[in-house]
């Protein structure tokens, strides 16, 4: 009988020492998981902000950044519009002929939910940058 209590003990034992191996690591796992799907998703809507405002840029005749902005919908769909960039080239005003093509480029500095750098408490600058790029031709003249 103190044979089987002892044996109980141990099992005890084991069972709090692999938990404390593993739930650190799950939860590792658990993170790695929620900023990728953050920055997946990140990444569908830049392209498709990207997209819109390329389209936007191609059958609009004269159209500013703060128009291709607003056409997009780049404040509601973007988490925090100050860091955001977006780039059109042709730059707005410039003249252009139909079947010329239009590159809007799109970029965003993306601040992760979890600083993997804060736990080693280094001072750290570097800010992951998400990108997209989408070109279309000109519908329209502006000449």
């Amino acid at each position: 009988m103190i044979l089987n209590i002892n044996f109980k003990r141990v099992i005890k034992g084991s069972v709090m020492a692999e938990a404390a191996i593993l739930i650190p690591i799950l939860l590792g796992v658990t993170f790695f998981i929620i900023e990728f799907g953050n920055v997946l998703y990140l990444t569908n809507t830049l392209n498709q902000i990207s997209r819109t405002a390329a389209r936007y840029a191609s059958v609009t005749p004269s159209y500013t950044q703060q128009g291709i902005i607003d056409a997009s919908g780049a404040s509601s769909l973007v988490p925090d519009i100050s860091k955001f960039t977006l780039t059109v080239t042709p730059a707005p005003g410039v003249q252009r002929s139909v079947g010329s093509t239009i590159t809007v480029e799109v970029q965003y500095d993306y601040i992760p939910i979890i600083n993997p750098f804060g736990f080693f408490n280094i001072n750290q600058d570097w800010v992951p940058v998400v990108r997209s790029s989408s070109v279309a031709r000109s519908e329209v003249s502006n000449a």
